[in-house]
């Protein structure tokens, strides 16, 4: 063989074998629960993990309980709203969350009857960039409500439902990349297919019930909130 030919071929290998090596270095990953953040709202007191607002003067005491359903975190809707340039929030319930990667779970009591009325799980980091999930009443129908609002523009991808006052919903946020999911039993979780990405880095999880069109005083009932972190580990072998 050709001093050259023998070169190029000795240089392949040597490739070859730094690639094997790379790829045997870096172990298979796996997305693993870790900690978990939970309230029930079976204390007469509210948490101090929670902010209400999300500024001073978004709150209102007298629209919320702990006490007038036990067991639940009651938000009555008020004529509220996050859209694009109409910021008016009230009562937004807010927990800072200190994972990267993390999913939240809540179940809600609610029954929307006008246009706009709704109860939802966000993710927040500012009036003008969230992702939110609602039940909500919309064009004339009952609907859950998968959106994201980024800079300023909002964009939703309504999923009709069955009218009912019972529903569970689920965010991720997984590097970067959110997740949309709804549940009528809290087992069979329906997936939206949108998966939008975002550069977020401090978010709070929100809770909230708002009626902007309406102004319709209807409560929301939350039964509880979960905030478990994910995050990335070596997969383990199994012996």
């Amino acid at each position: 063989m050709k001093p050259r030919k023998l070169l190029a071929l000795t240089l392949l290998i040597c490739c070859a074998l730094a690639l094997q090596g790379c790829t045997d270095d870096e172990p298979e990953m796996e997305l693993v629960f870790g900690e978990l953040f939970r309230d029930d709202f079976d204390s007469v007191v509210l948490g101090e993990h929670w902010l209400i607002g999300p500024e001073l003067q978004h709150r209102q005491d007298n629209k919320w309980s702990l006490t007038a359903n036990p067991g639940f975190l009651t938000i009555t809707a008020q004529e509220a709203e996050i859209y694009e340039a109409n910021n008016n929030p009230v009562n937004f319930f807010l927990y800072a969350v200190p994972y990267q990667n993390f999913e939240a779970v809540t179940r809600i009591l609610f029954q929307p009857e006008s246009d706009f009325e709704q109860a939802g799980l966000a993710i927040y980091q500012d009036m003008d960039n969230y992702a939110r999930l609602s039940r909500v009443h919309a064009y004339g129908r009952h609907a859950v409500e998968p959106a994201l609002e980024t800079a300023g523009s909002y964009s939703d991808w309504n999923r009709d439902i069955a009218n009912t006052a019972e529903i569970y919903l689920k965010l991720t946020k997984i590097d970067g990349q959110l997740s949309y999911y709804y549940s009528f039993d809290g087992i069979k979780w329906q997936e939206v297919e949108h998966h939008p990405r975002v550069n977020w880095e401090q978010v709070y999880v929100v809770l909230y019930a708002i009626s902007p069109v309406s102004g319709r005083e209807v409560d929301a009932m939350f039964d509880y909130i979960e905030v478990r972190e994910l995050k990335w580990e070596p997969v383990k072998s199994a012996l």
